[in-house]
């Protein structure tokens, strides 16, 4: 192998690790489009219409009474104090200072138990652990007994996942590398006659 293949080869490396590194270190923003979510009052909550699935992991839902958990197949059937939803922490805030945001578990973000009704209308970020996402929601109504609750969240961006530009750029320094003219380094002596 020539020197400039392989200076390429470990630029091309680096560049791909660097870019490895950094999409994981800053997490996946949903800042698409926001969307409505409605859990009616008494709905059923093992319905999938009565369920945001976010993720294949995360299926946010509510039964008659207390507050939201995740529905998603081994996950939980029921409220849980301080671990519902599981798979997910939550924030005050918005979304464009989600890294520098404190997240905890709902019951602690909304202040207990008895305190619920007073998130509706407040701004904040919701953590997706197991996926990496941050997206932005505000609870718009909360239902006593008998359940129910309504938010707006954002949505993913319809753009290439974290990464994929860095590794089209990569391919396409390779390509020019290798298909880029070589010198002749070696000179033969002319014959003059």
């Amino acid at each position: 192998m020539s020197r400039r293949p392989a200076t390429v080869l470990l630029i091309w490396i680096s560049i791909v690790f660097v870019s490895a590194v950094d999409s994981q270190a800053q997490g996946i923003l949903w800042s698409g489009p926001m969307i409505s979510f409605t859990n009616l009052a008494g709905s059923d909550w093992t319905q999938a219409a009565n369920q945001d699935r976010l993720t294949d992991d995360v299926w946010l839902t509510r039964s008659t009474t207390r507050g939201i958990f995740n529905a998603a197949p081994g996950l939980e059937s029921s409220y849980t104090k301080f671990l519902s939803p599981s798979g997910t922490e939550w924030a005050y805030g918005v979304l464009a200072n989600y890294a520098t945001l404190t997240y905890t578990d709902w019951q602690t973000w909304n202040g207990g138990q008895f305190n619920v009704p007073s998130m509706v209308g407040q701004s904040a970020v919701v953590h997706l652990i197991n996926s990496d996402i941050y997206l932005a929601l505000t609870f718009t109504s909360w239902g006593g007994n008998g359940g129910g609750f309504s938010y707006e969240r954002s949505t993913p961006l319809a753009v290439p996942e974290p990464g994929s530009v860095e590794l089209f750029i990569s391919v396409a320094v390779l390509v020019v590398a290798f298909r880029a003219p070589r010198k002749n380094k070696s000179v033969k002596p002319c014959s003059g006659s």
